[in-house]
């Protein structure tokens, strides 16, 4: 499943680069700062104890961050994202995941002040779990969504996003191990502010 995932995010990423109209003026060059927050469904993840691997259920969480996008043309837009997340887990205590993620969107015309875009990229996770060591993994995600343009420089955004992950390993101060699994999918809210 998860090799499916990385493969279709990987032939998004590569769509959006080759179909993108050369000839279009509107976006490109243009550069933007995105600033967004949201809620996030975090995936469950493993512990294993003496009576054997126990589910690590977890909250839905907050999430937040910033970003900059930059128009290649009218409909392909390339983006560098900072994210943060933070959520209860039942045995892990509270979870924290930073996501540094670059990846590309391909937009659709304006329709009515609406711009529908399809995003596909690359992600770093750094996660903490407080006193418990864990390491950073790689992911990647696909996400979808629309911008509501208020004027030429300014838009709110709507935006729904998955991210696919490998699992991090866990080690507890007991000496018990597990598995911390930093899927998630996040909805999220803000606004888009251009520069030129």
């Amino acid at each position: 499943m998860r090799k499916l995932f990385m493969l279709s995010a990987g032939a998004l990423l590569l769509a959006t680069t080759l179909t993108a109209n050369a000839g279009a003026e509107e976006l490109r060059g243009r550069l933007a700062l995105t600033g967004k927050i949201g809620v996030i469904n975090p995936a469950k993840s493993e512990l294993d104890t003496p009576q054997g691997t126990m589910v690590v259920s977890t909250d839905a969480g907050l999430t937040g961050g910033v970003g900059l996008m930059f128009g290649v043309d009218e409909n392909v837009a390339v983006e560098l994202e900072v994210s943060r997340a933070s959520f209860h887990t039942s045995s892990f205590g509270t979870a924290q995941i930073t996501d540094v993620s670059v990846g590309a969107q391909y937009r659709f015309p304006e329709r009515q002040r609406l711009v529908p875009y399809l995003g596909a990229g690359m992600d770093v996770l750094v996660n903490d779990l407080g006193n418990r060591y864990t390491n950073t993994t790689v992911g990647a995600h696909l996400s979808a969504g629309v911008d509501c343009i208020l004027n030429r420089q300014a838009s709110l955004v709507l935006e729904a996003k998955g991210v696919e992950s490998f699992s991090a390993n866990v080690d507890t101060p007991s000496g018990q191990n597990g598995e911390f699994d930093p899927t998630n999918l996040s909805v999220t809210v803000g606004a888009r502010f251009f520069f030129n």
